[in-house]
């Protein structure tokens, strides 16, 4: 072999090693190109992340100025006054707490609720006292609205709840049996003689007093007995007076001493009036159902011993003073106090217990129950405030007279309602 051809021959390999390298390089250089573009552009790629990222950055920082947004509104909420957009105070009143704040004048009878779920039956044209209680246990006071407006002060009267009452947010339950109660003269602690369910039977109590159905005797007995007690076990509760029944007109002080009868003044219900004094059992009773004679949607009458002695229990139950029964009322002036300014001997403080006054004192109450005694038939109930130390008689005590008789300014009564 010459040199040319020597020449020729390397030049030829040469030729095959580059163009070798060249196509290994360039399948390389694809390869590289390959797993460059799934590293971008595949489904975990750079690009596919990046986005991915861009978009979890997004959604956290709208996120967060949507949680800013609402810390906002709810600090604005807060300091106005009210949560999620409502009134904060109107969401928790009950029917109760909001038709006292309203001053609602209620055009039917209507069935409102307090924050315990009790019911109360508010009479038409009736509303409840800005000084009411706020739940059952605290007394329920409604009052009428002589003006048809919400600012008048009318007669008032307490609601007395019987059967189950809640007494409490958990529903915990007391109950009161309707009926008539003798009452321990040291603890006071009730006994039921005679529950409502039994209304038509003649049970005795100390073995004297009877709540008739029909008059035996010369004195009043219930208006309708059978209907207050059918009534009040449909509605769950009837109204005392929350006070004694007072003179409207009289401006002169009531003293023990006096023995002319008022029975052409105006009977109210109401506070800081001198109470409605020398007036016989039929007398008090006929001016009780005069209060409402015209009032087709309830009924008035002089209280009877099924509403008095249920009203002590409940009482006893819910003041937190369980012997109130055996209460004694004391005055150490010469006339008697207006109604609602009775004062109790055992604390000196004014006798009034679950909004109700003035039943250890101001007067004795004439009652519908009768006594079987030999003359004296009419029966009176309660202590009554005369002079310091005299005339000692508890709230549950009893008291008989004939028909005819009243002793000076020592009787007066106090009125139901039921519908």
């Amino acid at each position: 072999m010459n040199v040319e051809e020597n020449i020729e021959l390397k030049l030829r390999n040469n030729i095959g090693i580059t163009i070798v390298s060249l196509v290994i390089t360039i399948i390389v250089l694809l390869m590289l190109a390959g797993v460059a573009l799934n590293f971008a552009l595949g489904e975990d790629g750079i690009f596919r992340k990046a986005k991915k990222a861009t978009e979890i950055y997004q959604n956290a920082q709208i996120a967060e100025e949507k949680e800013l947004e609402n810390i906002s509104k709810y600090i604005n909420e807060y300091l106005n006054g009210s949560i999620d957009g409502e009134d904060e105070e109107e969401v928790k009143l009950s029917d109760v707490e909001k038709a006292i704040e309203d001053g609602t004048i209620f055009k039917e009878n209507t069935i409102l609720k307090d924050k315990f779920d009790n019911e109360i039956k508010i009479p038409k044209d009736f509303k409840l006292a800005i000084d009411s209680g706020k739940t059952v246990i605290d007394g329920i006071v409604i009052e009428d609205v002589n003006a048809g407006d919400s600012k008048s002060i009318g007669n008032q009267y307490v609601w007395i709840p019987i059967g189950d009452i809640n007494v409490n947010e958990n529903k915990d339950v007391e109950t009161i049996e309707f009926g008539r109660y003798s009452f321990d003269e040291i603890t006071g602690k009730e006994k039921l003689e005679q529950s409502a369910d039994r209304y038509t039977e003649e049970i005795a109590i100390q073995d004297r007093y009877y709540e008739y159905i029909t008059s035996k005797y010369d004195n009043v007995v219930a208006k309708d007995l059978a209907g207050f007690i059918t009534k009040a076990k449909s509605s769950k509760g009837f109204y005392i007076g929350r006070y004694e029944v007072g003179d409207e007109e009289a401006v002169e002080a009531r003293n023990f001493t006096d023995d002319e009868p008022h029975i052409s003044q105006t009977p109210v219900v109401k506070k800081e009036k001198w109470p409605y004094t020398c007036i016989s059992q039929p007398q008090a009773a006929n001016l009780a159902r005069s209060m409402y004679a015209n009032n087709d949607n309830i009924v008035s009458d002089l209280i009877n011993s099924y509403a008095l002695d249920t009203t002590m229990v409940f009482i006893q139950r819910f003041s937190g003073d369980s012997d109130y029964s055996q209460q004694l009322g004391e005055n150490t002036k010469s006339e008697l106090n207006k109604t609602g300014e009775s004062i109790l001997k055992s604390d000196n403080k004014l006798d009034m217990r679950c909004n109700i006054y003035d039943i250890a004192g101001n007067t004795y109450e004439w009652t519908t129950e009768s006594s079987a005694h030999i003359s004296a038939h009419c029966v009176s109930r309660g202590g009554i405030c005369k002079l310091k130390g005299d005339l000692e008689f508890s709230a549950a005590d009893r008291h008989i007279y004939n028909a005819d008789g009243f002793d000076g300014n020592l009787d007066s009564f106090r009125t139901i309602l039921y519908l």
